[in-house]
C-alpha cells in the first residue's frame, strides 16, 4: 500500500515523521509523494494558524483521494480532537502513542513502546535533524505544549551519539533539536547536560557541522557559549525572545527579563561578533500595549537579529488565556508590518557584511536554475552551476537581492 506523509510544525515533528516513515518501510509500505492509499498528517498546535493549516491539509487530501484512509497524529489531536473528529478521519492518534502508528494502522496489538523507540537512519532533507529531548518543564502562559508533550524527558546519550554517527556518513550537517533543548540531561542525573553532549558529538569522526536549534536564553550559559569557537559548531543561535518588554515577559511567565537577554546577546557576540542570532517575536499578546511594543522595537534595534520569526498570539487550550477574545486585529496587523520592515532591514544588513566573503554552503535543492542551500551562519544562498545535492561547497557571495543572495563557487 502507498503511504503519504505530510508534516506541519517544528523540527521535532519533522524528526518524528522521518522515524514513522522508516517504521512504515520496515512493514512493507511504499512511501510516496503522489496519490496514496493512506495519508498520515502529523499536525501542529502551537498556534491557531497552525491548526487551520492542519485542517486545510486534511480537507485537501480527502479530495485528492476520497477512498484513502486518513490518519491524523501529532499535537493537534491532543489540543483540538473535537474539530478533527468532525472532519471524518479514520484514525486520530494522540501524541503519547504516536510511535505506535504502524500497530494502529495495521490493526494489530499495540506494543508497549517509548518515545525514544523512534529512531532514524536517514532524513528527507540534506541537513539531518536529531531529536535529543521531548516535553517541557516550563509553563509559559501562551503555550500549551507542556500539557500535550508532558514534562521534559531526555534521550540517552549513547543513543544520540550512535544516531549522529549513523547519519554523519551521508549528511554534512546535523541539527540537534528538542521541545526545550536547554533542559537536556536535567532528568538523567549528574554529568548529563547539553554542554557535555555537544562536546561528545563534536568528537564524532565523520561529523561535518553541527547546528543547535532553539535555546531559551536563560539556559545559555558561558559553558555553552565557549563551544562556539569549535570549527564544526555552526555560528548560529536561535533565541525565542517573544518580546523586549519586562512587563509582558512577566505575564508570559517567561522566567527571564530584558537585562538577561542583553547579557546573553553580549556574551554571544564576545565569542564571535558575526555570529548569526535569530529569534522569535510574538505580537498581540494580551498585555502588549503601545509602550511595551515600543520597548520591543527598541530592544530589537539594539540587538539587530539577522532573522526574526514574527507570529501573532492566539488563545490556546490549557493555558490561562484559553478564553481570551482578540479584538484588536487592526493594531496587531499594523505592528506585524512594522516588525516585518524592521526584520527585512536587519536581514539585509547582516547579509551585506558577507558580500565578497568566502563561506561554505550545503547544496540542498534546485530552484529556478539555481542550486540553493544554507551557509554555516544560516544565510540561504543561490548558486548557478552543476552542484551535487548534499555536498559542501566553498562559495563567495556576489550579490544581495531583496529576496535572495546570489553566490558563486
Amino acid at each position: 500500500m502507498k503511504v503519504k506523509f505530510i508534516t506541519l510544525g517544528c523540527k521535532v515533528n519533522q524528526y518524528e515523521t522521518q522515524a514513522l516513515i522508516e517504521d512504515c518501510v520496515k512493514e512493507g509500505f511504499h512511501i510516496t509523494q503522489d496519490k496514496a492509499d493512506i495519508y498520515v498528517i502529523n499536525t501542529c498546535a502551537v498556534t491557531h494558524r497552525a491548526e487551520i493549516k492542519s485542517k486545510e491539509v486534511i480537507v485537501r487530501v480527502k479530495k485528492e483521494n476520497p477512498q484513502a484512509k486518513i490518519v491524523v497524529c501529532g499535537c493537534m489531536v491532543n489540543s483540538n480532537k473535537e474539530l478533527l473528529s468532525n472532519l471524518d478521519v479514520d484514525y486520530l492518534i494522540p501524541q503519547n502513542i504516536k510511535y505506535n502508528l504502524v500497530d494502529i494502522i495495521t490493526n494489530r496489538e499495540i506494543k508497549k513502546r517509548s518515545v525514544w523507540d523512534l529512531k532514524i537512519s536517514g532524513f528527507f532533507n540534506q541537513r539531518a535533524f536529531v531529536k535529543i529531548q521531548d516535553g517541557c518543564d516550563y509553563n509559559c502562559s501562551f503555550c500549551e505544549i507542556p500539557s500535550i508533550r508532558g514534562r521534559s524527558e531526555s534521550r540517552k546519550k549513547e543513543e544520540i551519539i550512535a544516531e549522529v554517527k549513523r547519519l554523519s556518513y551521508n549528511y554534512r550537517e546535523i541539527v540537534i533539536c528538542g521541545v526545550n533543548l536547554g533542559l537536556y540531561g536535567k532528568d538523567l542525573g549528574n554529568n548529563h547536560n547539553l554542554v557535555n553532549l555537544i562536546e561528545e558529538i563534536l568528537e564524532v569522526d565523520n561529523l561535518g557541522r553541527l547546528r543547535l536549534s532553539s535555546l531559551e536564553p536563560s539556559l545559555v550559559g558561558d559553558d555553552l557559549l565557549r563551544l562556539f569557537v569549535h570549527p564544526k559548531l555552526c555560528p548560529h543561535i536561535h533565541l525565542p525572545f517573544q518580546t523586549g518588554d519586562d512587563r509582558v515577559l512577566k505575564f508570559m511567565n517567561k522566567r527571564e527579563n530584558v537585562s538577561l537577554y542583553y547579557r546573553v546577546v553580549d556574551n554571544v557576540r564576545k565569542i564571535n561578533p558575526d555570529i548569526a542570532i535569530s529569534c522569535d517575536i510574538m505580537v498581540g499578546f494580551p498585555y502588549e500595549d503601545e509602550d511595551s511594543f515600543k520597548n520591543t522595537l527598541e530592544f530589537l534595534k539594539k540587538v539587530k537579529p539577522m532573522r526574526i520569526h514574527i507570529f501573532t498570539f492566539s488563545p490556546r487550550p490549557h493555558t490561562p488565556f484559553a478564553n481570551y477574545n482578540i479584538n484588536n486585529y487592526r493594531i496587531i496587523k499594523e505592528r506585524q508590518d512594522i516588525l516585518k520592515r524592521l526584520a527585512d532591514e536587519f536581514a539585509q544588513a547582516y547579509k551585506q557584511k558577507f558580500l565578497n566573503q568566502r563561506l561554505e554552503m550545503i547544496a540542498e535543492n534546485k530552484d529556478d536554475g539555481y542550486v540553493c542551500g544554507y551557509t554555516s551562519n544560516y544565510i540561504k544562498v543561490w548558486v548557478k552551476g552543476k552542484l551535487r545535492v548534499g555536498e559542501v561547497y566553498p562559495i563567495v557571495i556576489e550579490k544581495i537581492e531583496p529576496l535572495r543572495v546570489i553566490a558563486r563557487i
